[in-house]
Formats: C-alpha cells, structure tokens, sequence
C-alpha cells in the first residue's frame, strides 16, 4: 500500500512541476481566453461587417478617436451583459485607462450593431442616427 502511494505521488508532482513550466512560467500568456467576455471582444474584433459600419465611424469621428483607441476598447475592455438570455443581447464595454474612460453599448441579433460611445470623462452629444 506505501509502494502505491509513493508512486501516486510521485506522478502527481511531476504532473505539477509540468503544469508550472507549461503555463505560469511566462507572464506574456492571456490565459483568460475562454471568459464570455473575451470571446464576446473577439466576436466584435472579428466581425468585418461591423468594424465598417457608418455609425461606428460617426461615433469614432465625433469622440475623436483613433484606431488604436477602438482597437484597445475592443481588445482590453471590461463586459457587462444588460440583459442576459434576452433577445437581443445587449452589451455595456467600458475601458478605463489612466487617459481613457470609455463606454460602448451594443445589441446583438445575428451580427452586432452599435448604439453609442461615449467618453465618460469628456461627454459630447454625438448625432449618429
């Protein structure tokens, strides 16, 4: 019974010392992929459709804001489900950064549309209708 407890825990600590070498070693890994929320950004950063859409341009335009700034609102930005399971899904995306406090609100049915940014810091009226 030692025997097989010995050889039990022997596997489970180089199971360990693998696991540690494999994915804590470097901090450059974004092991947070597999959140909803990341995979909600990555829907948004893939979905060409939307990325060129009028509005979204009018929004980037009357916020001043660059293709880095979307870029990193889309890419580092926290999500906050309004309404979960409803029909349609609607999303609240704020960055907030030492010089960026960003808000995005989108609605999805089978592709994203948007309904508003706003800068929280600088507001402005932005007519995109």
């Amino acid at each position: 019974m030692l025997r097989r407890l010995r050889i039990y825990f022997t596997g489970f600590g180089i199971g360990l010392v693998m696991v540690y070498f494999m994915f804590m070693r470097d901090d450059s890994r974004d092991l947070d992929i597999w959140t909803p929320s990341q995979r909600v950004l990555e829907d948004i950063r893939n979905d060409s459709v939307f990325q060129s859409t009028p509005r979204l341009a009018c929004f980037q335009a009357c916020n001043d804001l660059s293709d880095e700034v979307l870029m990193q609102l889309w890419t580092d930005a926290d999500v906050k489900s309004l309404n979960p399971g409803g029909d349609p899904y609607r999303y609240s995306i704020t960055l907030e950064t030492d010089d960026l406090h960003l808000e995005a609100e989108l609605e999805r049915r089978k592709r994203f549309s948007l309904l508003f940014i706003k800068d929280l810091e600088n507001p402005t009226d932005c007519d995109c209708d």
